[in-house]
């Protein structure tokens, strides 16, 4: 093969990689697979324990950077070949004077940042990673930036398509910021971001300061012209010494069709090409991350004892989080768990977790509940952050703790109908019936926030826990209260007689309460005792709405009609 034409052999192979790096961030499950070969968090992944694939993934990312430089960078970085994209486009727009890159030695600033963003990693504050991660950005710049316009703004039609990701307005603001200075930074100068801020590419730096396989210019048949200098991307060329800076060349093998002479030439292990070594300034560089990685490590954290508590009860994490410190030095904050969440209750943290702990998924329980059958998010977590549980472990697992706020609960039993770990019973307590909450069995999944039908605030609550545990299997769903029952059997026994078609219909789709008029003695106590006020008395008789009840059956149950329940739950 003409190495001319290995430029855009390295474009198929970057565009179809590109291509189903986009499928995942949008959740294209069957690609989820391919998250293996993220270099940053497959690192991070193996600081938690020996998995296999990742470490294939990791090792053969190492040779091949030894052998052939940073071509992981112009290959597999999904944000890596987003540059390349907005690169080539500003190129087109920039009028022709304007299309060249130029020599940069970025060592300085590059190792300085990596050591900062280090040692801040090393003090648990991941914040700083999470803004410079190439694989996260990506990620959290498609799902919170590009996938937020897919959601409807009328909060009653819902989600208006699968797409939709609607995170907090501060992980928008973030993610759209990121998404920009990158841009920026790749119209301006290519791949300036890759050689001065992103850790992964500092690494891959070190890695590949002499690759067996290199680019380099022939220094007879070399002109010094500048035409490979204004090709490469990466700052690496400098025409004018002949010469190539291995630890910034992105392999993107641009500059060998460039040059019209062919003195550029990708070459095994060249005698003669010029060494670059430290100098004084890298050194300088270096230790100013070092000491500006300290300080902010110290300033965040008291930041974070100066500012006033959370109002609201402890933040839960996602399954497979294990314990509090151990997830929140190891996530990236790259939101694919959040993609994954099929209950749509992961959601980025902007607060809960405090300063250090800023876009790491956090359990959003007013937008939902865990879904009991799935464990996708801990499966899917690249970076390790999460450990991978089987559905059987997922689902005795305690991610949270239900409480019950004994002033509002009716005791309508909606909650313990609904929970799949069979942890909530309805008791008699001073004559009053509420919820009550086995933490034996309560895993933390938000089912019976979701479902509390309280109109101002669910009665029952979901904190998170600092140390995720086993608990109990789920055992038979425990046997109702007694009034409950009575109320199941009055539906049975007049199940049968039926009111006007309109109700009738309703009742048939989903649980709702059905007036029996001919029983009625017009006494209102159901709507006295409905908790989402969805009967009310006309002409002295009730009348639901349908669109408001929640079938809890507190009506029948208080309706002293001497025949029977006047008002019944059907559905």
């Amino acid at each position: 093969m003409k190495q001319k034409r290995l430029k855009y052999v390295r474009i198929a192979a970057a565009v179809l990689f590109f291509v189903m790096f986009a499928a995942v961030a949008v959740g294209f499950r069957p690609l989820d697979a391919l998250l293996v070969t993220q270099f940053g968090p497959g690192l991070l992944r193996l600081t938690s324990g020996l998995f296999l694939g990742t470490l294939a993934a990791v090792v053969v990312i190492v040779v091949a950077t030894l052998l052939f430089g940073r071509i992981y960078c112009s290959v597999l970085c999904p944000l890596g070949i987003l540059q390349d994209g907005i690169a080539f486009l500003a190129q087109r727009i920039k009028g022709k004077a304007y299309r060249r890159y130029r020599f940069m030695d970025t060592r300085p600033v590059k190792y300085g940042v990596f050591l900062c963003v280090l040692i801040l990693g090393a003090a648990g504050v991941m914040l700083p990673l999470v803004a410079l991660l190439p694989s996260s950005n990506f990620f959290t710049i498609v799902s919170n930036v590009f996938l937020r316009f897919f959601c409807t703004t009328d909060p009653d039609v819902g989600t208006s398509s699968y797409f939709c990701v609607n995170p907090p307005a501060e992980a928008f603001c973030f993610s759209l910021g990121v998404f920009l200075i990158v841009s920026a930074l790749a119209a301006w100068r290519g791949r300036v971001y890759c050689n001065t801020l992103c850790p992964v590419g500092a690494v891959l730096s070190l890695l590949g300061r002499a690759p067996l396989w290199r680019i380099t210019l022939s220094q007879d048949m070399c002109v010094c012209c500048g035409l490979c200098e204004a090709a490469c991307k990466g700052g690496a060329i400098n025409a004018k010494k002949k010469s190539v800076l291995a630890e910034n060349c992105v392999m993107c093998f641009n500059c060998i069709p460039a040059c019209k002479r062919g003195g550029v030439k990708l070459e095994f292990r060249p005698k003669d090409a010029p060494k670059f070594s430290l100098s004084r300034r890298h050194f300088i560089g270096a230790a100013g991350g070092v000491i500006a990685g300290a300080g902010t490590a110290v300033i965040v954290r008291k930041l974070e004892k100066a500012l006033p508590p959370q109002p609201t009860r402890e933040p839960a994490m996602p399954p497979g989080a294990g314990n509090a410190k151990r997830f929140h030095e190891k996530c990236v904050g790259c939101g694919i768990c959040i993609r994954e969440c099929e209950g749509r209750v992961l959601a980025p943290s902007v607060g809960q977790y405090g300063l250090s702990g800023f876009m790491q998924p956090v359990m959003d329980y007013s937008h939902g509940a865990c879904v009991y059958t799935c464990n996708h998010c801990s499966n899917v977590c690249p970076a390790g952050a999460l450990l991978p549980l089987t559905l059987e472990v997922k689902q005795t697992t305690r991610i949270g703790l239900a409480f019950v706020d004994a002033n509002t609960c009716v005791g309508c039993g909606i909650c313990a109908s609904k929970c799949p770990a069979h942890a909530v019973t309805v008791i008699s307590q001073d004559g009053k019936k509420l919820a009550s909450v086995s933490t034996d069995y309560c895993i933390g999944c938000g089912v019976c926030q979701d479902v509390c039908p309280l109109p101002d605030a669910p009665a029952i609550k979901v904190s998170g826990v600092s140390e995720q545990i086993r608990v109990k299997a789920p055992e038979v769903q425990p046997e109702t209260e007694k009034g409950e029952q009575s109320i199941e059997n009055g539906q049975d026994a007049d199940v049968e007689q039926k009111t006007d078609g309109e109700q009738s219909a309703a009742a048939s789709s989903r649980r709702i309460a059905v007036p029996v008029p001919e029983l009625c003695v017009g006494c209102g106590l159901c709507a006295e005792e409905c908790p989402v006020s969805a009967i009310t008395m006309i002409d002295g008789l009730p009348n639901v709405n349908a669109d408001t009840c929640v079938g809890c059956g507190l009506c029948s149950e208080a309706c002293p009609a001497p025949d029977g329940p006047a008002i019944v739950v059907q559905g």
